[in-house]
């Protein structure tokens, strides 16, 4: 049974004691590697999300090691790795951070990520941090690059320009030259020069990460009675912010429960999810789309796992690693592929034999609802029912989300 998280006091937070009491975790993370059973990691994953002080950064750095803040979507995680600096996902603060010094930098009609991130920074509870990357999604991420260049001069910060032109020859070595760039920072940080070979290991490592990544989805798209969407949802955020070696062997335990479980299948609509690959909705919105009647059998979910299947390692490991970007067949939202759009919503709905999509997406996300229109296109021609929702990340009631949600489940029903 691992041990319950421990408080920390409040005189130690950040800024004086600005920030409320954060969670302790041990240098080793031996809750986690001792946790048995799944509600054991979606307890601990619960009381990890609430505390937006990090507490597995804070352990991490209790037993010498540093860390990068990456923002989503994606940051080859993999050369961070290699270079023996933990990668953890930035994905906002959540419900419990309250918003007091962001609105006066950031305008009113932007994501609630943005301002939540730049909340951390200025209030102390990115410290832990050694360095971050931003990779160029949009005009937010590219601004909070160099809001934070200003702001934590003495960490480094990185702005990652990703390929728009999939086709031309020059895609795949001006992405080496990004790489490279990143390099160089990462070698001042780390105190250490880039290492090939350190680059495979780290390949290898979270090859083995998205392997199991994609053992959880297939388990919820085949199966999804025996996982619920919270379970699974949890079990995902988790690995982008412990070490990938601690998140393996939980995977691992936990497919092996959930593969066992014995629970009835309920009549059910099965859907898939589209619009969350940057800004996540919240556990009881999750609940919520589950409560109604729901499915999910395929989303857009925690992609900085699955923004490629595998990687194929060759004789260079660094330009594996961008071609592997540069010809995933995955689609995500923030690459410029308007003409596959439509195309690979059908494909997306056939693979999941789902009966209607759900677009969540976060309020004011322009790459999100650009590709909407897109979508509703594809899904239009083929008669595929479709609700489009927005959230954000502090949400207070769920009256009219469930209304929503019913509605749109007794539109299938009774067609």
């Amino acid at each position: 049974m691992p041990e319950l998280l421990q408080l920390r006091p409040p005189g130690e937070g950040p800024e004086g004691g600005e920030a409320p009491p954060g969670i302790e975790i041990s240098p080793d993370f031996r809750e986690f590697r001792q946790a048995e059973s799944v509600d054991q990691m979606v307890r601990l994953a619960r009381e990890v999300l609430a505390d937006p002080t990090f507490p597995t950064v804070r352990a991490w750095r209790s037993a010498g090691g540093k860390a990068v803040g990456c923002f989503p979507v994606y940051t080859p995680q993999e050369l961070v790795h290699s270079f023996a600096l933990l990668p953890v996902a930035m994905q906002g603060g959540g419900e419990n951070l309250e918003i007091s010094r962001a609105d006066a930098a950031l305008g009113s009609f932007l994501c609630s990520i943005s301002k939540s991130t730049l909340e951390m920074a200025l209030t102390g509870r990115l410290d832990p941090f050694d360095a971050f990357v931003f990779p160029y999604i949009c005009d937010v991420s590219r601004n909070l690059d160099g809001i934070f260049t200003r702001i934590l001069p003495q960490r480094p910060s990185h702005m990652l320009h990703l390929p728009q032109n999939f086709t031309s020859p020059a895609t795949i070595p001006f992405l080496v030259a990004e790489y490279r760039s990143l390099i160089r920072k990462l070698e001042r940080v780390a105190g250490r020069p880039f290492s090939e070979s350190d680059l495979r290991a780290s390949l290898e490592v979270f090859n083995t990460q998205r392997a199991l990544v994609e053992q959880l989805a297939e388990l919820r798209r085949e199966t999804p009675w025996k996982v619920t969407l919270q379970e699974y949802y949890l079990l995902l955020r988790l690995g982008g912010l412990l070490p990938r070696e601690v998140h393996i062997p939980l995977l691992e335990r936990a497919l092996s429960e959930l593969k066992r479980r014995d629970r009835k299948n309920k009549d059910a609509i099965r859907v898939i999810v589209i619009g969350p690959f940057c800004e996540q909705p919240t556990l009881e919105l999750l609940q919520l789309v589950e409560d109604v009647g729901l499915y999910v059998v395929g989303e857009e979910f925690q992609m900085l796992h699955r923004w490629c299947p595998q990687i194929t390692i060759g004789k260079d490991p660094l330009q594996s690693l961008a071609a592997a970007y540069v010809r995933t067949p995955v689609d995500i939202g923030v690459r410029s592929t308007p003409t596959t759009k439509g195309a690979a919503v059908l494909s997306r709905v056939d693979a999941t034999n789902a009966q209607g999509v759900l677009f969540l997406t976060a309020k004011f996300c322009e790459p999100a609802l650009e590709d909407v229109v897109l979508y509703r296109r594809a899904l239009e021609g083929r008669g595929i029912p479709y609700l489009h929702m927005e959230f954000e990340e502090k949400s207070t009631t769920y009256e009219q989300a469930r209304l929503q949600l019913e509605t749109f489940v007794e539109s299938i029903l009774f067609d």
